[in-house]
C-alpha cells in the first residue's frame, strides 16, 4: 500500500506516495502529488509529467558471505580497513527532531559543495512520523562525524534519499580516503542492518545516464563497487493546483532534453 508523505518546498504542497499500489482514501489537498519507485509506466493523466531513472538493487536475501563477495576488490579491500580504525557507527530508526535538525546540518554544505539539492528538513520529518525514516552515521574515535546516510522505508525496501560525507572539511588525500572508507563501512552497516529487521532490498537509487557530469559519474561508479542490479523505475508527476501547474510546466522545459525524461502533458 502506498503511504502519503506530506511535505513543503517553494512554498508549495507536495504528496510523495511510496510502494507500488494506489492508497484509497481522501488525502491531503496538495498542489502537486509525485509517485516514485514505479516498475513500469504508468498511464498519464492531464497536467502530468513521467520521468525514468536508473537505480542500484542489492538483494538482502543473499547471505553476509555473498554480499560480500559480489563488491569489487576495491570496496571490499576498504571496508575492511576500515573495520580496523575504531569507527563508531550509529542506526536510528525513529530520529528525534534534533537528531534530524543534525543530520541536515551536516547533509546541506556537503550538498552546496556537490552542486546538488540540499534536503528538504519537512519531508525528513514527515517521513519519521509514518515510521519510515531510518538515519545512520559514522564517527572516528575522536567523534568526528565522517559520513550519514538517511534511508525511506517501503514495501520491504530500504532506500537511500541522501547520502553526505565530510570530504570537503579536509583538503588532504589521506583525510579524504579515510572519509571514503568510512562512508563504505557505513553502508555495509547498513545492509547488514536492514538485513537483520528482514528488508528484502537495498536501494541505492540512483545511477547517472551517461557521462554528462564527471562528479555525479564518480558517485555512480562508487555505488557500482557494491555490485547489485542495475533497475530502471520511473517517477510520475502530478498537477493539482494552479501554481502546481506552472512549476511542472517549468520543470519539464527545464529537464525535457534530459535523457531521464520521459514525457509530459498539460493539455
Amino acid at each position: 500500500m502506498m503511504k502519503p508523505i506530506y511535505w513543503k518546498k517553494w512554498m508549495l504542497n507536495i504528496t510523495d506516495l511510496y510502494g507500488h499500489t494506489w492508497m484509497d482514501g481522501q488525502r491531503k489537498k496538495t498542489d502537486i502529488t509525485i509517485v516514485s519507485q514505479l516498475p513500469e509506466v504508468t498511464e498519464g493523466e492531464k497536467y502530468h509529467m513521467l520521468k525514468k531513472f536508473k537505480t542500484l538493487h542489492i538483494d538482502l536475501r543473499k547471505s553476509k558471505k555473498e554480499l560480500f563477495s559480489d563488491m569489487n576488490r576495491t570496496t571490499r579491500y576498504q571496508i575492511n580497513r576500515a573495520a580496523k580504525e575504531s569507527l563508531e557507527v550509529t542506526i536510528t530508526d525513529h530520529p528525534s527532531n534534533n537528531e534530524i535538525e543534525d543530520f541536515v546540518e551536516f547533509f546541506d554544505p556537503f550538498a552546496k559543495e556537490k552542486g546538488i539539492a540540499s534536503c528538504s528538513h519537512s519531508k525528513l520529518l514527515s517521513l519519521r512520523n509514518e515510521g519510515m525514516l531510518v538515519i545512520a552515521k559514522v564517527l572516528d574515535k575522536e567523534g568526528e562525524k565522517l559520513a550519514s546516510h538517511a534511508y525511506s522505508l517501503t514495501g520491504g525496501k530500504a532506500c537511500m534519499i541522501h547520502s553526505c560525507s565530510a570530504r570537503f572539511k579536509f583538503g588532504n588525500n589521506q583525510d579524504r580516503n579515510r572519509i571514503g572508507r568510512a562512508n563504505r563501512y557505513l553502508h555495509w552497516n547498513d545492509w547488514l542492518y536492514f538485513k537483520e529487521k528482514g528488508f528484502m532490498t537495498y536501494d541505492f537509487v540512483g545511477l547517472t545516464w551517461g557521462e554528462r557530469d564527471p562528479g555525479m559519474q564518480s558517485i555512480s561508479n562508487f555505488k557500482r563497487g557494491f555490485g547489485g542490479k542495475e533497475v530502471i523505475e520511473y517517477k510520475y508527476y502530478k498537477a493539482h493546483s494552479l501554481a502546481g501547474k506552472a512549476v511542472l510546466f517549468y520543470l519539464s522545459k527545464k529537464w525535457e532534453n534530459n535523457p531521464d525524461f520521459v514525457e509530459a502533458s498539460f493539455k
